[in-house]
Order: structure tokens, then C-alpha cells, then sequence
């Protein structure tokens, strides 16, 4: 077995059936240094881009064990105040034992806030939502595109929805949506099932812009048998059915 990629996923054959499955982000200019664009205490710019990284492991399947914090400023404030950041983050996911490691820059002042994370999660191959997908398929919007100043600064993730869903039988696979857009990853989510996107409305009749970036996973794709869902919709019940595969 050969190590390969998913959307934004990278992942390892492990020993016998069980694989690691990483994702990564980044962020920079968010902060309170002098050269930060958006102006906000560290610590979000650490909630977010961890939850990005987490929300694309656990919609694989896998379960996150090791978050690698790569901090290109100083420990003494910025460091602390981006594991704050992470910490309060895993406690919204309800993941209270994980290894938190990482680096930070002693050696120069930086004037940006800026940091790398990377989450590495194990899974048997078995429990993989992925490559299940069949014509007719439904895609399920969970969320709304925002970014920036729109990101609701409190607000908790996907994670009670995301453990639900996984736990249904007939949801083939869950994509977080980031900078490129809901029409992106329908798109490629299609493709690479060797499929197409259909959408079930005109574009222009849609309540929510396709293209526009959801920043830090502000909204989820859900690709599911059309049996199963009203079993997405219990989930989240202001989902939006945006089309189907062919």
C-alpha cells in the first residue's frame, strides 16, 4: 500500500490495516503585531487554523492523536497565546488527551503573526469515509461561506455534527469547505469519484454564494445516498440540498 492523497489529506500505510492521516494550515497577518492585517488577540488565529486542520482529520474517519504548532514568532506572548488558542479549540472538539508539540522563533523579532499547524490522526482503512460515492448521490450543504471579520469569533465547529454523521451508514464522505470555495469541492469531490456535479437549482437561485472562500471550514459538504437524507437534515437541519453526482 503506497502513501497517497486525499482532497487536502495526505496519507500513510501503517502497520497492517491501520493508516495515518495528516492535514495541515497555515495562517498568517492575523494577530496583534505591528504588520498583522487583521487585528485580533493570537489565540483565534491558532483556534481557527487548528480547527481546520482537525476538521479535515475527523471528517476522514480518523482520530486526531498528535497537533504539531509551528509558530514563526516568540514564545513569551504570542507561543502561549497560540496553545491557549489550540487548547480552547480541542476542548471544543471534546478531545481532552492529545499530544501538543512545536517550535517557535527565539532568534529574531518578527513583526507578523504567523504559525503552521499540522494534525496526524490514525484509522483503519476500513473506517475511511472515502471512494464510497454512486450515481445519484446527494451533496448536503452544512453552514455558511465566511471569512474574515464575518467568522463568528466564539463559534464551536462542526465537531458534535461531524461524529454524527460519521456514524451513519450511508454518508459516503465529508469535506470541509476552505479558500476555494463550495463549487470547488463539489466539483472535485465528483471528479475524483469519476463523476460529475449537477447542480439541483440554477446557480443564480442558490442562497449562498458557491465561490465565495469559507475561511476556516465555516461550512461542510455532505455526499450521501438520497435514502439517507433526512438522516443528514436531523443532523443539521438547515442543510441546503445543492445537487447530486452523475
Amino acid at each position: 500500500m503506497k502513501t497517497r492523497t486525499r482532497r487536502d489529506l495526505t496519507i500513510i500505510p501503517g502497520v497492517g490495516d491501520k493508516c495515518l492521516v495528516i492535514a495541515c494550515d497555515s495562517c498568517g497577518a492575523v494577530g496583534q503585531k505591528r504588520g498583522d492585517i487583521l487585528k485580533l488577540p493570537a489565540h483565534y488565529a491558532a483556534k481557527f487554523t487548528v480547527r481546520v486542520a482537525l476538521t479535515e482529520v475527523m471528517c476522514s474517519g480518523a482520530n486526531p492523536m498528535t497537533i504539531i504548532n509551528g509558530a514563526a514568532c516568540e514564545m513569551e506572548p504570542t507561543g502561549k497565546d497560540f496553545i491557549f488558542g489550540i487548547q480552547e479549540e480541542l476542548r471544543n472538539a471534546n478531545i481532552p488527551d492529545i499530544v501538543l508539540t512545536g517550535s517557535t522563533e527565539e532568534n529574531f523579532t518578527t513583526s507578523m503573526t504567523a504559525l503552521a499547524i499540522t494534525v496526524i490522526g490514525i484509522a483503519t482503512e476500513s473506517d475511511l469515509k472515502f471512494g464510497q460515492a454512486a450515481k445519484g448521490d446527494k451533496l448536503i450543504l452544512l453552514g455558511t461561506p465566511r471569512i474574515g471579520a464575518e467568522v463568528c469569533l466564539e463559534s464551536a465547529g462542526f465537531y458534535a455534527e461531524i461524529n454524527k454523521l460519521l456514524s451513519l451508514r450511508d454518508v459516503r464522505e465529508i469535506v470541509p469547505i476552505g479558500s476555494k470555495g463550495i463549487a470547488y469541492e463539489a466539483k472535485n469531490l465528483a471528479f475524483i469519484n469519476g463523476m460529475t456535479f449537477k447542480l439541483s437549482a440554477a446557480r443564480n437561485s442558490m442562497p449562498i454564494d458557491l465561490y465565495k472562500s469559507a475561511g476556516p471550514a465555516t461550512c461542510l459538504l455532505v455526499l450521501c445516498s438520497e435514502c439517507s437524507i433526512n438522516q443528514v437534515l436531523d443532523v443539521y437541519p438547515n442543510g441546503i440540498i445543492l445537487g447530486e453526482l452523475l
